[in-house]
């Protein structure tokens, strides 16, 4: 006999969780669907995670290796693969029993399988005992997550790669590495590679690392990457893949001149897409052949009924902006079970990302374009903390209201930047000001204080345009 349902949620991972977190909590009957034979989803399985464990063990291992800096000596000290992989496993094992059991744990009713729709009222479920299911439901969150997308670049298939996936199954390094893409995966993964000892090289087809931060961001991030012996081409047309005499070989256009790199193994980075392609949703007329989806700001696709949320939208790849949408998606979804309009939007002010390279890379807000704002920055290598702790690369950025003096976009590269980057956040939350930072008390030393600085710049610019108003 076919269920009926109020909310029908395809998809368990970052999104999806925190949208039946949320809409269980109201009297209405959820069902849940996901196929995956591990539940946790992308983050904890074989994202940020897992792979965040990797270059603790890489980050660890180089500051070892640098302890003369400090006036230390220390013995040899090797990287032990193996060890790294099971520190990592039972790490893995713990962050998702834990999360599996929040979800299973849910009052929803939990199928696992695959699901299709036949109108937009109706899924097939395809259980993984084979049994097949029908329900329909009155509204859905589709929130499947991602893929990766292997792009059709001559000979790659058939000379083999890895990729995020696979790359954190490794019990052993290879001895020279290619990365193809130089946005945040590509990053994270070449330096992780590059020092533990592996001869690394980032083939870049934009023209510059980490294309979405600031230009000045990029730029600091490839010469700190060029200091650690990380070759980098930028700007480049990927041509073909090849393996000659054991190697594989990577050829390309750089700077308009034909290029090759041969390298033991490569590594895939050049990006994700939606995984929808099972879903059926052209069937029921959501256009899917333009990325990202169509969605508008209420997490509505073109059917007012179906909502999209987290990497299935192809917006951004960032949990907590999965779980924004999917707490978004599903107070929508109540209130159109509620008779009423939707009125929940999700708002991109304060839309943050990190890259967990060394130095770290963080930005909050949005780039500025045609606004006019005021910009100011402040280097850590004339920060008294960071000089202590020997970590003097980047900088801090911080870009305001001319009049006002509102925050709207900050960056930082430099250390522990991840940490750094959520003072400028919460400060943007409450719409502050650069006069707001100035008055704020830093202890010192401390690296948090090197904050005050640029908002110190730009206050005493804004005071003085005003005195010169009046």
């Amino acid at each position: 006999m076919k269920k009926h349902y109020e909310l029908t949620i395809i998809g368990a991972g970052s999104a999806g969780f925190a949208a039946a977190s949320l809409a269980s909590k109201e009297p209405i009957s959820i069902a849940l669907i996901d196929k995956a034979e591990k539940l946790s989803g992308l983050c904890i399985l074989k994202g940020c995670m897992p792979s965040k464990t990797f270059i603790e063990s890489s980050n660890r291992y180089w500051e070892i290796r640098r302890a003369n800096r400090f006036g230390l000596k220390v013995g040899s000290v090797s990287a032990d693969m193996p060890s790294i992989q099971l520190r990592k496993k039972t790490l893995i094992e713990e962050f998702a029993r834990y999360r599996e059991e929040e979800i299973l744990s849910l009052p929803v009713d939990f199928y696992r399988g695959s699901a299709s729709f036949i109108n937009p009222n109706e899924l097939l479920i395809k259980e993984a005992d084979s049994k097949e299911r029908v329900i329909s439901s009155k509204t859905f969150i589709i929130a499947t997550g991602s893929l990766i997308d292997i792009l059709p670049i001559d000979g790659l298939v058939q000379t083999g790669f890895l990729t995020s996936d696979s790359a954190l199954e490794l019990n052993q390094l290879p001895g020279s590495l290619t990365v193809l893409g130089g946005g945040p995966v590509g990053c994270e993964f070449a330096q992780f590679f590059s020092r533990l000892g592996c001869k690394t090289t980032i083939v870049q087809r934009s023209p510059r690392l980490l294309k979405s931060f600031d230009p000045e961001v990029s730029d600091c991030l490839k010469e700190s990457f060029l200091s650690e012996g990380i070759t980098v081409f930028s700007d480049t047309q990927i041509k073909a893949v090849t393996k000659e005499k054991g190697r594989k070989k990577v050829s390309f256009l750089h700077k308009g001149k034909k290029t090759e790199v041969f390298s033991e193994e490569i590594f895939y980075a050049l990006g994700r897409k939606p995984n929808i392609e099972k879903l059926g949703l052209e069937k029921i007329g959501i256009d899917t052949s333009m990325q990202p989806l169509s969605i508008n700001d209420k997490m509505q696709s073109s059917i007012p009924h179906i909502f999209i949320a987290g990497d299935a939208s192809a917006n951004f790849g960032i949990v907590h902006i999965a779980r924004e949408e999917g707490e978004v998606a599903a107070k929508n979804a109540l209130e159109i079970l509620a008779g009423k309009s939707p009125t929940y939007v999700v708002s991109r002010r304060l839309a943050m990302e990190v890259v967990f390279t060394d130095p770290e890379v963080a930005m909050v807000g949005l780039l500025p374009s045609n606004r006019k704002v005021l910009c100011a920055k402040y280097m850590f290598r004339d920060h008294g903390k960071a000089i202590i702790e020997g970590k003097e690369e980047g900088f801090v950025k911080i870009c305001a209201d001319p009049s006002s003096g509102e925050i709207l976009f900050g960056t930082i590269i430099g250390p522990h930047a991840s940490e750094l980057i959520h003072q400028l956040s919460q400060c943007m939350y409450f719409k502050g000001t650069v006069e707001d930072l100035v008055k704020m008390p830093f202890y010192h030393p401390t690296l948090s204080e090197i904050i005050s600085y640029p908002a110190e710049e730009i206050f005493t610019t804004v005071r003085e345009k005003k005195k010169k108003i009046l």
